[in-house]
């Protein structure tokens, strides 16, 4: 309930400034932030890291995230060294680790992959950050500069699934979710991008659980995992 008000309370605050920079746009002491307008629309790629994982969980191979979106850059300085940002974005989050989720009794459970074995869960999430800029090296005249970008966002995940595939004892067994069974739907956290010119290093940590309400099936609990992110950002235009 508390995400969801924050959630509208964001999407509020956004209508209200996309109103209200139309018009300050065409303003003089503005004239200089528009150059920033390449700060506008960014792609990342992270590694993700399950934290709070129970006895024996354990992340196998690469755990790949992917983001993209448009942040709306509002100036709040002449020059544009300050500035605040909310925005709209996409993320694609993958984890392969050996959490077998089961297709009939949602059960969660623990396996040991074989060499050729596959197991992963993805998430599908709108995203809605907000960050205050602050451009550390930046001139009315210098493009390339020093950045700092804190803040937070918001991620509802509007879909995931899951795979398991693996061969047992000359058997191959597979299983797929297209649905992940108490996969906690709302996902926030602080965030921050700081780096020079296009390359900006970032991180992410998920305050919420990765699942909630789910079963604890032989003293396995998932419902304490939680996400954390580090990879690159990308400011295009």
């Amino acid at each position: 309930m508390v995400a969801f008000f924050i959630m509208k309370q964001l999407f509020f605050l956004l209508g209200l400034f996309f109103i209200y920079s139309i018009p300050s746009f065409s303003q003089d002491n503005l004239l200089v932030g528009k150059k920033y307008f390449e700060d506008q629309l960014y792609m990342g790629i992270t590694y993700n890291i399950l934290n709070n994982k129970p006895a024996g969980l354990e992340q196998r191979g690469l755990s790949i995230g992917y983001q993209m979106g448009f942040i709306k850059d509002i100036p709040l300085n002449n020059k544009g060294s300050f500035s605040l940002g909310i925005g709209l974005g996409y993320g694609y989050n993958k984890f392969n680790q050996n959490l077998k989720i089961s297709n009939q009794a949602n059960e969660f459970s623990l396996v040991d992959l074989g060499s050729e074995g596959k197991n992963k869960f993805e998430t599908h999430v709108i995203e809605l950050p907000i960050e205050i800029r602050f451009r550390i090296t930046s001139t009315p005249t210098v493009y390339k500069f020093w950045r700092i970008y804190i803040g937070g966002k918001i991620s509802y995940v509007f879909a995931s699934k899951s795979l398991y595939e693996d061969t047992i004892d000359g058997t191959d067994e597979l299983i797929k979710n297209n649905s992940i069974p108490y996969q906690a739907r709302w996902q926030y956290g602080p965030q921050i991008s700081f780096g020079y010119s296009t390359f900006n290093f970032y991180t992410f940590y998920n305050l919420n659980n990765l699942f909630e309400n789910a079963p604890n099936y032989d003293g396995l609990n998932v419902n304490e995992l939680r996400t954390f992110k580090i990879g690159l950002q990308f400011y295009i235009f």
